[in-house]
């Protein structure tokens, strides 16, 4: 009679391979998976916090953690949630380099089998309130000896009037005058580097950091690329 009835509760029972199918890890993103920062000024350094959350059976286990850029960091509370518990996502993302709309994404890794790696994506509007064209100082085959001009056009796009306070300088032989009166809100300005090279220089890859009244761009750096050669006259 007993060996019928431990007959019976196997016939019952499904194998254990298969009870083992339904423990399985679900990755929930509370919120949703699409993030939106709105607009935001360059150069600001945003973070946003979001809640993990394990609905499945199993433990969920997070193997890693990528961004699609250099720009962002994302580090998540712990590797390993248990059945039910939860844990934090910490996204960070440094807009210093980007004006207009961004679109960046992080990737959960992991064991759940039905999303294995999650995608996080989140936007943002970039806006940059002081703007120059082009984006570098620019001297080809400047002449040892003698000075070379070059120019980049300064806007400035916020509502407030903007003072450019100073330059700093990663090269001797260049100099930069700042304009003295403040600009307006929208007005535009020449700015002229001057470059008197004592030596030739096959490639040059220097900057000017320039300090302004703005809160949100208090600092510009302005890269300066060209090369510097020795003319011969025969």
């Amino acid at each position: 009679m007993k060996r019928l009835a431990a007959l019976i509760v196997l016939c019952i029972l499904p194998p254990i391979s298969s009870l083992a199918l339904f423990a399985q890890p679900r990755l929930e993103i509370e919120g949703g998976t699409k993030l939106s920062l709105g607009s935001i000024h360059r150069g600001e350094i945003i973070e946003r916090t979001l809640r993990v959350l394990n609905k499945g059976t199993d433990t969920l286990e997070v193997s890693s953690v990528t961004a699609s850029c250099g720009c962002t960091a994302a580090m998540i509370s712990s590797p390993r949630l248990a059945p039910g518990q939860g844990g934090t996502l910490n996204i960070t993302f440094n807009s210093k380099n980007f004006t207009g709309d961004v679109r960046k994404t992080v990737t959960l890794h992991s064991n759940c089998d039905d999303n294995p790696n999650q995608v996080i994506e989140f936007t943002a509007t970039v806006v940059d309130e002081v703007v120059f064209s082009p984006p570098q100082f620019w001297f080809k085959d400047a002449e040892v000896g003698k000075t070379s001009h070059s120019t980049v056009r300064l806007r400035n796009n916020s509502d407030q009037p903007l003072i450019l306070k100073g330059a700093r300088l990663t090269y001797a032989d260049f100099s930069l005058t700042l304009p003295a009166h403040p600009l307006k809100p929208g007005e535009e300005v020449e700015l002229v580097m001057t470059f008197t090279p004592e030596k030739a220089i096959p490639f040059i890859a220097e900057g000017v950091f320039i300090t302004t009244s703005n809160p949100n761009r208090n600092e510009l750096y302005i890269p300066v690329y060209g090369n510097s050669k020795v003319f011969k006259f025969e």
